[in-house]
């Protein structure tokens, strides 16, 4: 049992990473060494992309294992998180040691890597999720004791508290971001992976009529191509989405055209709790004439070349006037707006007038 010193400062340490998430790595080492473990982690069960911390000492083989088919679909989840109990769990309450020889999770991921026994518990989320923590032990120093498991139940009432405190400050967190975002005058919001709003700022809701908050909080755009971009936008894994995307939104008779830009956040230790992964902003194109170049580069991740091609071609000039105002070939003009119309999710000139509001457009 700890003495009253090191529990009461491990306590505190814990409540200390409740409120500050860059902690949480220091604490997961001290549970570890008192289950004798590599290091510990924490981890959201939820569908989409895995969210989770862990000490630094095992993150590179976690990092593997999440990204392995055994993420969302392993023995550990069918077996322990059906019973939720307030309590620490080794392997062996819920396994026989034949049972661990005979699963792949165990023979193929975790032993290889020097894993192989843990002791954790589950706690459920403010978001929903149910979080899950677990100390994990090399296979070559046998299983965790279940006296240890008793052990860490001292400390399961706080780790809760913890994590729900963490969740809190995660939602204002994110709350206050977007509340900033609207100082500058972009309505935002934070979405989780499929779409749910975890916060938006007041102009989000009603900037236009063709973004709104539909059943079960989620984030729905009217028009059904534009709610397609969106979602697979979302849906990217974080490596393949490191600059986000802009997807143009056409006007309507009650809303000027804009720009959706959705922006993914870096997975930190907070993300665990609020199951926030992208930042979603709006941006309204009102002016008469087209946008200058360089927000237009900006805007649709266009090359200058490409950005001053759209300015002009808004602007009303043809595509052999571009030509000859540019002095490159026509066929030069004609592939580099075929980038600015894959870059701008429309196929055709008059589609890209109209979606940056200039009525205009000649195609000669």
């Amino acid at each position: 049992m700890f003495d009253s010193v090191n529990f009461e400062a491990l306590v505190d340490e814990i409540y200390e990473a409740g409120v500050v998430p860059d902690r949480w790595p220091l604490v997961f080492d001290k549970l570890a060494g008192i289950a004798d473990g590599e290091g510990a982690m924490m981890f959201a069960i939820a569908p989409g992309i895995p969210r989770w911390c862990s000490s630094a000492a095992i993150h590179e083989r976690i990092d593997r294992w999440t990204k392995s088919p055994f993420a969302q679909n392993n023995p550990r989840n069918e077996r322990l998180l059906p019973n939720i109990e307030s309590r620490f769990l080794t392997d062996l309450d819920k396994f026989t040691r034949e049972e661990l020889d005979n699963e792949k999770f165990y023979t193929d991921i975790l032993r290889p890597g020097g894993l192989g026994w843990c002791v954790g518990t589950s706690i459920r989320a403010p978001s929903g999720d149910m979080l899950v923590l677990s100390v994990e032990k090399a296979f070559a120093k046998g299983p965790v004791p279940r006296e240890t498991a008793e052990q860490l139940d001292h400390l399961r009432p706080h780790l809760a508290r913890a994590a729900v405190l963490a969740g809190r400050l995660g939602f204002d967190r994110a709350r206050t971001a977007i509340a900033t975002l609207e100082m500058i005058g972009l309505p935002a919001a934070a979405v989780t992976r499929n779409g749910r709003l975890v916060a938006a700022n007041p102009a989000f809701l009603t900037v236009s009529a063709t973004v709104g908050v539909g059943a079960r909080d989620q984030v729905q755009f009217t028009a059904p191509a534009i709610q397609s971009m969106f979602v697979e936008a979302l849906g990217k894994p974080v490596s393949l989405a490191r600059t986000g995307r802009s997807i143009p939104v056409a006007a309507t008779s009650a809303s000027p055209p804009l720009i959706v830009h959705v922006l993914p956040l870096r997975l930190a230790g907070l993300d665990v709790f609020t199951g926030a992964v992208s930042i979603v902003f709006l941006t309204a194109i009102t002016q008469q004439g087209s946008p200058a170049p360089e927000l237009l580069q900006a805007l649709f991740d266009l090359t200058p070349a490409e950005a001053r091609i759209a300015s002009m071609l808004i602007d009303g000039h043809s595509l052999s006037g571009i030509s000859k105002l540019q002095n490159v070939s026509l066929n030069t003009v004609r592939t580099q707006l075929k980038s600015v119309f894959a870059k701008t999710g429309v196929d055709r000139q008059v589609d890209l007038v109209r979606l940056l509001g200039q009525r205009r457009v000649r195609v000669a």
